[in-house]
């Protein structure tokens, strides 16, 4: 059974049952009232009559005229009542309607049924062992009684009948938002994760309601961004396996022309050479990915690192660059081999996209409680579409120059990695032929 048909008999059967209970506590009230005013008023009577009987007796008795039996029954007959006189256990004359075969006690009263007709019969002791039972029809008084109750009944039936329809078109309303939710629900399981309940009801079900699409965004938004971790892992893939593909095509090309061809010295050294700058690239690749990985599930010790001591180790491990280094010290809290790391992958880059014996410069500005390390060149610069996609891996603005240089499309990445294991972010400005600054931010350390 649904909700809207439960709540509809639930509130049917609470109708029912008020609109009974009150309508027959109105009427049998009312009943018993007219009853007790009908008895009152038959209780009456019948004392009048006994009254009546009674002096008529003894105004015969006084005259000394006779009494007997048929002289007091004549007196009864001749008040036109409905009644009975009993001497002793005889019975002198009766005009009852109602069954009564022996007199009743002194001022008793009793109501008796036959067939369809209802009477009241009271009876009373009067002198000379005479016994009076008087009778009053009440059959109208309950065929009234009767008749209301089927009125009343014909009247719950309609109002029933009326209030299960109204109840009906409110249920219906009711349940309206419960409809939405579970419509919504279901699209959502379906794959709409777009879709909301969006309800405006006013009361519990519109908190609901809410609640159920704050879940429904963090569902999607969950799912969202699962689904861009799928799609970078598989763009992370497939731009590994291209990488790999082609210095191994080269490798196995220049080898294979090695082992079966018979060269000149000259071609043997290209091939020799071409081979060595591959597995070079191969290398400098595997220890990238190596570094990448490592950044991902380790936990890192930080300490104070004077910059200053790190500008020696950068131009040792960048000779072919230009670095103009800046002069004082700067003491951050971090790693000085991921932080050398850092600035080698950055001075390379800078290398790479300006001319031979461009200078590359590294500034350190203090900021209070930290310092930004910057590494600034003049080269090509970066398209400002471009900018927020050089730090994924493996992608490359210029993809064929890159390689030419020996570029494998990580240096960018593991800076944005080792920035975020140092609590900070890679921020990079740059324009096309403007070239192109890098900054990170460090948190200042003790003493070294």
């Amino acid at each position: 059974m649904r909700y809207a048909q439960k709540l509809i008999c639930l509130l049917l059967l609470v109708l029912s049952a008020s609109f009974s209970v009150g309508g027959c506590y109105l009427l049998y009230s009312d009943f018993a009232v007219q009853l007790a005013r009908t008895n009152a008023a038959n209780a009456a009577a019948h004392a009048q009559t006994c009254t009546l009987l009674q002096t008529e007796i003894i105004d015969l008795q006084r005259r000394g005229a006779d009494t007997g039996d048929e002289t007091v029954a004549a007196l009864l007959q001749a008040q036109d009542t409905t009644a009975a006189l009993w001497r002793g256990e005889t019975q002198l004359c009766s005009t009852l309607t109602a069954p009564c075969d022996t007199p009743l006690q002194d001022g008793t009263m009793r109501t008796v049924r036959s067939g369809d007709t209802v009477t009241a019969l009271y009876g009373s002791d009067l002198q000379g062992n005479l016994h009076l039972v008087s009778a009053f029809d009440l059959t109208g008084l309950y065929r009234d009684r009767d008749a209301s109750l089927r009125r009343f009944l014909g009247l719950e039936a309609v109002v029933l009948a009326a209030g299960a329809l109204v109840m009906a078109v409110l249920a219906r309303q009711v349940t309206r938002p419960l409809r939405v939710l579970t419509t919504t629900s279901a699209e959502i399981a379906g794959g709409d994760y777009g879709r909301r309940t969006a309800l405006h009801t006013g009361d519990e079900i519109e908190q609901v309601s809410r609640s159920f699409d704050k879940m429904a965004d963090a569902v999607q938004e969950k799912i969202a961004d699962l689904e861009a971790d799928v799609q970078k892992r598989e763009d992370f893939m497939g731009a590994f396996t291209h990488e790999l593909k082609t210095p191994m095509t080269s490798i196995i090309g220049y080898a294979d022309m090695l082992r079966s061809l018979q060269t000149d010295p000259e071609e043997q050294r290209e091939a020799a050479a071409a081979i060595y700058h591959e597995g070079r690239r191969l290398e400098s690749l595997s220890q990238k990915l190596l570094a990448l990985l490592a950044l991902g599930g380790e936990e890192l010790e930080f300490t104070p690192v004077d910059l200053a001591d790190l500008w020696p180790r950068l131009r040792a491990a960048c000779p072919v660059a230009r670095v103009q280094t800046p002069g004082g010290h700067w003491v951050v809290h971090g790693d000085a081999d991921l932080l050398l790391d850092l600035l080698c992958n950055l001075v390379q880059n800078a290398a790479k996209a300006g001319a031979p014996d461009a200078p590359i410069a590294v500034h350190c500005r203090d900021n209070g409680a930290a310092v930004t390390l910057e590494v600034e060149d003049h080269g090509c610069g970066i398209p400002q579409a471009e900018i927020d996609r050089v730090t994924e891996p493996f992608y490359m603005v210029d993809k064929s120059r890159a390689r030419k240089q020996g570029g494998s499309g990580l240096g960018l990445a593991l800076c944005k990695r080792i920035a975020a294991a140092h609590g900070s972010d890679l921020v990079i400005e740059s324009a096309p032929g403007r070239g192109t600054t890098v900054r990170v931010t460090l948190q200042k350390g003790g003493t070294v």
